[in-house]
């Protein structure tokens, strides 16, 4: 079974609690995109944090701390990799990056998160089809790695991501038109 999880892209610390609350009570788990601005407030959820900043290793550490279940970042090193155990890393890939690039890496995450919009950090771009060849020759060459896709998820293209390889559907502006849809409420 693939997960769906909501995603938070909060613009203060009010705005993440605010999108927080106004999930529906059986959510469980939530991914949060951090931008350069870190906004944090204890929330009693489990999560996954999203580092799309350029230093990801100079903050990873306050949100191991914050008892995120999963961290992801767009590039390894050695000062990311020593939190690995503690919480599960990922490695996020945008699409203009070739996936023989990350090949050599994929050994060393708990798993991929592939981007399957062009411009990351904002909610409400369309999906971008090539990401169903993206899932698949991953699936293809690592059948074991948990895949997470990010970006344009919506109601009409789920099922397909599903079917292609997915295991974690991370959905922004569509969340609530797609859990209504996948809980009838």
């Amino acid at each position: 079974m693939s997960e769906v999880i909501p995603a938070i892209l909060a613009t203060s610390v009010p705005d993440l609690s605010d999108k927080i609350n106004q999930l529906p009570d059986e959510v469980k788990f939530v991914h949060i995109d951090v931008l350069e601005q870190d906004f944090w407030t204890d929330i009693n959820i489990d999560f996954e944090v999203h580092l799309m900043v350029s230093k990801p290793e100079e903050i990873i550490e306050r949100w191991v701390e914050r008892r995120a279940k999963r961290i992801i970042v767009h590039e390894l090193n050695e000062e990311i990799n020593k939190f690995r155990g503690k919480v599960e890393i990922g490695l996020a890939v945008e699409l203009g990056v070739s996936l023989e690039e990350v090949f050599l890496l994929i050994p060393k995450v708990d798993f991929i998160h592939l981007m399957s919009i062009a411009k990351i950090g904002e909610q409400g771009h369309p999906l971008d089809e090539r990401i169903f060849d993206r899932i698949k020759k991953v699936k293809e060459m690592f059948p074991q790695i948990p895949i997470s896709v990010d970006g344009g998820i919506n109601i009409n293209n789920y099922q397909e991501l599903i079917n292609a390889g997915a295991n974690r559907l991370v959905v922004g502006s569509s969340f609530k038109d797609l859990w209504k849809s996948l809980t009838n409420k």
